[in-house]
């Protein structure tokens, strides 16, 4: 089933998608001495994308929502989704971060994530990729993403204490940026100094 935010088209020998939702996840990774980034993005509408950026030509960090454009690139064993236009979607509003205390993983074919955040018990669905954020030991204090899709509420995100100081701080550079001037550039370049992204 293709998500609701969600253009498939093909043109030549390529099938291409456009995507609308939040980027909730950003991790680095070199292939062949290159570095490219594996994207997590949820649509609004609540489906799971993977897609692989070679060159970010803006500052990203969890929870912006983004409008991507992405064709299918067959050229190794499974195929991925990379993306050829990526931008902010300055009109929406952002996906924040929130504390909770995450107490209980209930670990099946659909996962179930417990815990607590201001005081009010939480029990929600969980996406797979997020598990591997969620330290074995339990409880324990996290940053997390919650997207509400109609009347579930889901987790797409979850992060320590450290990744979300940098991904607060990479928010304000976002916020500050201006693509024309001369002053994006050096901005863009600090954010990629900032490096250390993960899931």
């Amino acid at each position: 089933m293709k998500p609701r935010n969600f253009l498939g088209m093909r043109k030549g020998a390529e099938e291409l998608v456009e995507l609308r939702g939040y980027l909730v996840s950003i991790t680095p990774r070199t292939r062949r001495g290159l570095v490219e980034y594996r994207l997590r993005v949820v649509t609004f509408g609540g489906e799971p994308w993977v897609i692989y950026l070679r060159e970010p030509r803006v500052p990203l960090r969890p929870g912006i929502p983004i409008s991507v454009k992405a064709f299918l690139s067959r050229q190794l064993e499974k195929p991925r989704w990379i993306a050829d236009e990526l931008r902010i979607i300055r009109e929406a509003g952002i996906l924040k971060p929130r504390p909770a205390v995450i107490e209980e993983v209930v670990r099946g074919v659909y996962p179930i994530v417990s815990g607590r955040q201001d005081d009010r018990f939480f029990s929600v669905p969980v996406e797979e990729d997020v598990l591997s954020s969620i330290p074995k030991e339990l409880p324990q204090r996290l940053y997390c993403l919650f997207l509400e899709t109609g009347s579930e509420v889901k987790l797409v995100g979850a992060f320590r204490e450290k990744e979300y100081a940098l991904f607060d701080r990479i928010l304000r550079l976002v916020s500050s940026i201006d693509q024309e001037g001369f002053e994006s550039d050096r901005l863009f370049e600090e954010y990629l100094r900032a490096g250390g992204l993960a899931d």
